[in-house]
């Protein structure tokens, strides 16, 4: 079972973006569960996090995805920032990756120009820290770092307008 970490930036309307692609993937059964984790402590992203049935947690910033993953019921974790947006089928092309690769991170890689060169160069120079679009083994998270760097999967994600 897949468990999503979504860091929270106070922008309840990117949030709900992020929440709304995950829906399908809940109905499929692939994605049991989700944690909200808000630095601002924002009254509206509690709200949505009850509304929607995830957990809400608040952290700062840099322990965001450790607390996230403490909290977190699945064994493996798909890492999003609210407003990431991961484009059709990607519940599809992450449960193959989990099949054929199950020892290795992935990675949905930003749709934009800027932030896919940013990610191709970090996995380059073999940088395995954690960020938005890794699908992380929950022991990974919890530790910091990845143990490898990640595969690039070929769907992509998007950023939602705040």
């Amino acid at each position: 079972m897949l468990t999503a970490v979504i860091r929270a930036d106070d922008s309840a309307r990117a949030l709900a973006a992020t929440l709304s692609i995950l829906i399908p993937a809940v109905a499929e059964g692939f994605l049991g569960h989700a944690v909200i984790v808000d630095a601002a402590g924002a009254p509206e992203i509690e709200s949505i996090a009850d509304t929607t049935g995830a957990s809400y947690l608040h952290a700062s910033p840099a322990e965001a995805w450790r607390q996230g993953a403490a909290a977190a019921r699945g064994e493996w974790l798909l890492l999003l920032d609210a407003g990431d947006v991961p484009q059709a089928h990607w519940a599809q092309v992450v449960e193959r990756h989990l099949l054929i690769a199950p020892e290795r991170p992935a990675l949905l890689p930003l749709r934009s120009a800027a932030g896919s060169l940013r990610e191709r160069a970090a996995i380059s120079f073999g940088a395995r820290r954690l960020r938005a679009g890794l699908v992380v083994p929950k022991a990974a998270v919890l530790a910091g770092r990845l143990g490898r760097p990640p595969q690039r999967l070929s769907v992509r994600r998007d950023r939602a307008d705040p």
